[in-house]
């Protein structure tokens, strides 16, 4: 099981997707899912749930989720940092939902025209203090059909998503579990701890996909020679480099270029 981190600078935001595919992922944001059409296969910590037209789901901080479309989907997601609304926020970092989905039948029509609204205030870059105003609304209407349960590792998770976002921003550098634990002040131990305990991959394993992912997309996106794509992605030789694209995708970096198949959304 392989997971990234996801970093998110805006405070607020939200979009459309259309037929979402996204591999496991965390993230300090909280996450609303609504589901405008078709069906699409959400796992958040390990618990898998198929959600249909209506349904909303709900990712805390430092939940572990991905998302797959097996047909058609057409989703809207809003990010906002736990924070962002004020009256809310101990809540949001304390305690996780025991089920992040809600289905269509237990909803009031007036929470979805509440996220519409602020779906459309974000689009028309309306007052930041309406949106936190629709935000807190929606969460009044959301959470109380929830079921709340304390985080018993809050401590655990902040670690995982310190790890994890200074591994994103230095996976191009020749980094070191000795480096990380210098830099984050932990020990090398615990380190390599989090990685096979917490997220079931090595360190080292872990920053090849992160190489490989950038790689793949470099192949898809440029005309860069593969040469080029392997050094800018991080690797020290083009056999590591092969040897690693192989075995994250199955086939070779110039095979991958030839089929003309797109990086993984």
């Amino acid at each position: 099981m392989k997971i990234q981190y996801q970093h998110r600078k805006q405070q607020f935001h939200s979009f459309i997707s259309v037929n979402n595919t996204y591999p496991l992922h965390l993230h300090k944001h909280v996450e609303l899912t609504l589901v405008l059409s078709g069906s699409i296969h959400m796992t958040v910590n390990k618990t898998e749930s198929t959600l249909t037209e209506g349904d909303i789901a709900l990712v805390f901080p430092n939940q572990p989720h991905s998302y797959r479309t097996a047909e058609c989907s057409e989703i809207m997601l809003l990010f906002f940092e736990a924070a962002y609304p004020a009256d809310y926020a101990a809540d949001l970092t304390n305690f996780v939902p025991s089920h992040p989905v809600i289905q269509q039948e237990r909803l009031e029509e007036a929470i979805y025209t509440n996220i519409h609204t602020l779906y459309k205030l974000y689009s028309g870059q309306g007052d930041s203090r309406m949106q936190k105003a629709y935000i807190s609304i929606i969460l009044g209407q959301l959470l109380p059909l929830m079921s709340l349960q304390q985080v018993d590792s809050i401590q655990d998770l902040n670690l995982i998503q310190k790890i994890l976002a200074y591994v994103d921003i230095h996976f191009l550098e020749p980094l070191t579990l000795d480096q990380v634990a210098k830099e984050l002040g932990i020990s090398r131990f615990l380190v390599s701890r989090i990685f096979s305990d917490q997220l079931h991959i090595s360190f080292r394993d872990y920053i090849n996909s992160r190489r490989a992912a950038l790689a793949q997309i470099l192949l898809q996106s440029t005309d860069q020679p593969v040469t080029d794509i392997a050094y800018d992605s991080g690797f020290n030789s083009l056999r590591s480099f092969y040897r690693v694209f192989r075995k994250e995708y199955g086939i070779t970096p110039n095979e991958f270029r030839i089929s003309g198949q797109g990086p993984p959304r």
